[in-house]
């Protein structure tokens, strides 16, 4: 796989999901939603991943599912809880569980057409094993154990309108023991692009 892989993935969901046969959808009175997505990892720290273009990324790639469900509403912020997996592969072949609880600011408009919605997701990820790469690397030096850390992962998504059923979205998927919270400091980055449908 080149590295323009998750960028090329990207781009085609994305035209996918903001075509105006899909997006004109109305979406139902519920605050439900699953979402697919796909991405690569990289060998940078939190911050320095968000150098979308010029990140260093590993030859590691994940690709997975998710659901949210909001149950409050005070606003135009939302909070509710997040589910989701993946597989994690190329140096390695791992898998990767996560739930937390997930606060969205809702449609701040951005021109007649795009809608934008910032959101944190903050809970626990659990993998089957360390994935080669970074995170092998820091649990090896911190001599402790990547396989239960904190999930903390910023994410921008993307919609004709408020009432579109279909966005897409970009997200860091962060791992980390937070200062030797969890007995490691860092754990991994991944840059990930998705489609998500609300019903």
């Amino acid at each position: 796989m080149t590295k323009a892989t998750p960028i090329s993935a990207a781009l085609l969901l994305a035209a996918v999901s903001l075509s105006p046969a899909v997006a004109g959808s109305p979406a139902p009175e519920t605050e439900d939603n699953a979402f697919v997505f796909t991405g690569r990892l990289l060998d940078e720290d939190m911050g320095d991943s968000l150098k979308i273009i010029s990140g260093d990324y590993e030859d590691n790639f994940i690709t997975g599912i998710g659901a949210q469900d909001f149950a409050i509403h005070t606003g135009i912020v939302s909070l509710g809880y997040e589910l989701g997996a993946a597989a994690r592969y190329g140096q390695d072949s791992t898998f990767e569980a996560w739930g937390g609880l997930v606060g969205r600011i809702d449609d701040i408009r951005l021109l007649d057409w795009l809608y934008v919605s910032p959101a944190l997701v903050f809970g626990l990820s659990y993998v089957s094993d360390s994935h080669e790469g970074r995170e092998k690397r820091l649990e090896a030096q911190a001599e402790g154990d990547a396989r239960m850390l904190f999930y903390l992962s910023p994410e921008l998504d993307f919609r004709r309108s408020p009432d579109a059923r279909y966005s897409v979205f970009y997200r860091l998927h962060h791992r980390s023991g937070a200062w030797n919270t969890l007995g490691m400091h860092g754990g991994s980055n991944a840059n990930i692009f998705g489609v998500r449908m609300r019903f």
